[in-house]
Order: structure tokens, then sequence, then C-alpha cells
């Protein structure tokens, strides 16, 4: 079992994250505030803790995860090779849809960083919301 660590909300497309404690997602749309992309299966994004670390290591260089843009961090899960799995964060139901592959927006955040998240799925995967429910810091997160 995993753990939830970061909750992040994307108000508007190129703003700077927020944090938040807890927060309310909504199924067939994501965390209930954040900025939406119609029609598509990124409804919500999850980063492992562990493989940011290894990607951020690997350009020898720290970068505070939040950098991602990812809504969530979760610890203790293996993200690699998992669509169409279900990942349980507390009460939240997640559908991967996919490998959040990383853009060039990663090297202007750090030389590099780019290419440390191609391998091994670092750069999270993507999901579509299957509940409406809350989830908050500190919620355990599993495979169904």
């Amino acid at each position: 079992m995993g753990e939830l660590l970061e909750i992040w909300l994307k108000k508007l497309h190129g703003e700077p994250m927020i944090s938040l404690t807890e927060a309310d997602v909504i199924a067939g749309e994501g965390i209930a505030g954040s900025a939406k992309e119609p029609g598509t299966k990124r409804q919500v994004t999850v980063l492992s803790k562990e493989s940011w670390e290894s990607a951020t290591e690997s350009i020898g260089k720290f970068v505070n995860p939040k950098e991602r843009r990812a809504n969530f961090i979760v610890s203790g899960i293996d993200l690699e090779e998992t669509i169409g799995k279900i990942l349980q964060i507390g009460e939240l139901k997640i559908e991967v849809t996919g490998e959040t592959v990383p853009c060039k927006l990663m090297n202007e955040v750090s030389e590099g960083l780019r290419d440390a998240l191609t391998p091994e799925w670092r750069g999270g995967i993507t999901g579509v919301v299957i509940n409406d429910c809350s989830v908050k810091k500190g919620d355990l997160v599993k495979w169904l």
C-alpha cells in the first residue's frame, strides 16, 4: 500500500499549481475547480515520489515535484505499465488511461528533466475519475 503525499490544483492553464490538504473530485471531470480539458482521458494526473526522485537524481539537481504539474503525488506505488488498471486513493477510483508524457516545459524547469522523466513512466500517469468523493493528504493508495 501507498500514501497520498500531496494534492495540487491547476485553476488555469499556465498558472502555478495550488497546494491543497484535501479536495473534492468529480466523476468524469477531475478535481473540483481545476482547469478542464473537455472530452479528454486526462482528468487527473498522478506522480510517484520515488520515480520523481530517480529522475531528478539522474540530472543531479533537486526540483520540487510541484513543477511536474501533476494533481497527486503518491509514495509506495509503482505506476509503470498500468493502463486499464484502477488506482484507489482513499475512496477515489481512477482508471489509468496512459502515461503522462513529459512535455518541453520540463526542460524549462530544469535542463535534461524531460529526458530524465521518460524511462519507466517517471512522468506519472493520466486517468479518468470514476466516482465523486473527497480525498485528503495521508489517504491510503492501492491498486484494485
